[in-house]
């Protein structure tokens, strides 16, 4: 049976680079996909060109070629930790958990209905502590990530699990206001504590995951 050379295995990974494949693992999964099938070509047409089972193969991808692939892929990794956040959500409102929850509900309802110049003070600077620390921390991985010699799927969804807890503060506001109506109160206090638990969830939860799966990831890739 012939099989490609490695002169030809590295020219697959330039063919996934020149068509947008950034990501190295999911270049090494294309190169074993797009060399299996041209080795499968070759078996019953030996004669075909190299270049020709490849262009061959691609054609089989589709319009978009290989990015359909890679957004399926970063889609499937994004819900897979929406779904670990969201069950790890659902749980703060079970017991032991919901007391916690309800505890945080009340301070906040507190906070809300009686709004003081201080607290609001307060208020507005733990916003922006926590839109400088995000915005540090989202910095300094795109960094890391730009600078690294091999860059991986997992990396951009953890940049994007990063950035989400500035954009729903600008999204939100989470503002506070003189002279409140009740609606106004449950609802502030309501959204306030969603979002206080879901900023625990991906810094105690979600992002050491990520970081674990890059670890993993890395260790796997770098040998090959």
């Amino acid at each position: 049976m012939k099989k490609l050379s490695q002169e030809q295995i590295d020219q697959l990974f330039v063919f996934t680079k020149k068509h947008l494949v950034e990501h190295y693992d999911v270049q090494v999964e294309l190169v074993d996909h797009l060399a299996n099938a041209i080795e499968a070509e070759w078996e019953i047409n030996p004669n075909i060109s190299f270049t020709a089972a490849l262009e061959k193969e691609y054609k089989n991808f589709g319009v978009f070629g290989f990015s359909g692939l890679v957004e399926q892929k970063q889609a499937t990794l994004q819900n897979h930790y929406w779904n670990v956040i969201k069950r790890e959500i659902r749980s703060f409102f079970s017991i032991p958990k919901i007391v916690l929850t309800l505890a945080l509900f009340y301070v906040l309802f507190r906070f809300y209905s009686n709004p003081t110049e201080l607290g609001e003070q307060l208020w507005f600077g733990l916003e922006v502590v926590l839109l400088v620390t995000t915005l540090i921390l989202w910095i300094y991985q795109y960094r890391k990530i730009k600078n690294s010699h091999k860059k991986y799927l997992i990396q951009s969804i953890s940049n994007y699990f990063y950035s989400l807890p500035c954009t729903l503060i600008v999204f939100f506001g989470f503002s506070v206001k003189s002279n409140p109506s009740l609606f106004t109160i449950v609802l502030s206090s309501t959204t306030t504590t969603l979002y206080i638990l879901f900023v625990a969830v991906l810094f105690f939860k979600i992002i050491p995951l990520i970081k674990k799966e890059i670890g993993l990831t890395e260790k796997k890739f770098q040998h090959i």
